[in-house]
């Protein structure tokens, strides 16, 4: 082996660039503590400044690592390139071992991990801990591919809004459910201006408990993917005062007590091509337009009125247009899976009347 390039290691060459990636490591440090993190993500829980000041730990320490290994690997690959003309088989400089920076990279990694292990233990469970503050348990159950959620005092859940007090600490209970166990997935409940992030796992209730800080909507997003429809699984937080809360409640149970004396929706004057764009956009996720047994999510849609081999719908009763539409309208749990109602599809009745055309007409 040829002899080793006789080259200076700690030239002026190499403490110049140490200053200037110094200098980087400064400015991002200072820039992640002036960072005004609720300006682009607005902290909505009392926790949620705890979490953030976790990140920016992470952050403000994270940085100087990043800026010089990556630094002085793209400098020591320009410095220590073989040249043209050069040895290719000369070796570099004869370094082995240096017990002080091996010690530094080893006990200073510990230590932060070691404060990061602390600051997680003090804050995390104020999510996960049983309280005895909180002033309502809701059941939040995640579907394919919805959310929903059970209030103590309602009747019937709301699906994909979650309505909540603010300064007032509530316990969600999560899972999974489907009407067969054996379909249900794992899910994710994400609150990004709660900065809490929870996976919905079925046959497990996983309790957390939150208490909102400002008033607002705020999205509730899946992170977990679950399935075709995963990117369409998104629902909302409304924070609002304790009077404004008190209102949507009280209109809430009005509603459910009297919705079974609502009139059915009109089908009459469907347009068919209205309805075949909106097939397209809600529902081509879990039906297709082939015969019933080419499921994706649920059945085939293609000859929903006039299949031989399946004279009645999903519910039992006859596939005529009225009961057709009442399915759109409500919805359907059964060993298919689950349909979402008209509310968590953003349909109007409208749009209804326009789907049962557009399914009439499917047939040949």
């Amino acid at each position: 082996m040829n002899e080793t390039r006789s080259q200076p290691l700690l030239d002026t060459e190499f403490w110049s660039v140490t200053v200037l990636l110094t200098v980087i490591s400064a400015l991002l440090m200072w820039g992640v503590v002036i960072f005004p993190i609720d300006a682009w993500l607005p902290e909505a829980s009392t926790v949620s400044k705890d979490i953030d000041f976790i990140y920016r730990f992470m952050a403000f320490f994270s940085v100087p690592i990043l800026v010089y290994v990556n630094g002085y690997i793209v400098y020591f690959m320009w410095r220590y390139h073989v040249a043209k003309g050069e040895d290719r088989t000369a070796t570099g400089s004869d370094i082995h071992d240096h017990p002080g920076l091996e010690a530094a990279w080893t006990i200073v990694p510990s230590i932060l991990m070691l404060i990061l292990g602390v600051l997680s233990y003090v804050v995390l469970p104020k999510y996960y801990l049983a309280s005895a503050a909180s002033v309502a348990t809701i059941e939040g159950i995640g579907h394919t591919f919805f959310f929903e959620f059970r209030y103590p005092g309602l009747a019937q859940p709301v699906d994909n809004d979650l309505h909540l007090p603010v300064g007032k600490q509530v316990t969600i209970d999560l899972t999974s459910s489907e009407p067969d166990i054996r379909n249900a997935v794992i899910h994710s409940f994400w609150v990004p201006e709660f900065r809490v992030k929870q996976d919905m796992i079925p046959g497990m209730i996983v309790p957390i408990h939150i208490t909102p800080a400002r008033i607002g909507t705020f999205r509730i997003i899946c992170t977990e993917f679950c399935g075709v429809g995963h990117s369409d699984m998104v629902g909302k937080v409304v924070v609002e005062s304790q009077s404004d809360f008190d209102n949507w409640f009280k209109s809430e149970q009005h509603m459910q007590s009297n919705g079974a004396t609502q009139a059915p929706i009109s089908i009459a004057g469907g347009d068919a091509a209205a309805g075949g764009q909106k097939f397209a956009a809600k529902c081509t996720t879990c039906h297709g337009t082939g015969a019933f047994a080419e499921r994706k999510v649920g059945p085939g849609l293609g000859n929903l009125f006039h299949d031989p081999d399946h004279p009645t719908l999903v519910t039992g009763k006859p596939a005529n247009a009225d009961d057709v539409a009442d399915i759109i309208e409500h919805g359907f749990s059964g060993d298919l899976g689950t349909m979402p109602n008209m509310q968590v599809n953003q349909l109007t009745p409208k749009d209804v009347a326009n789907l049962v055309a557009y399914l009439e007409s499917l047939h040949k």
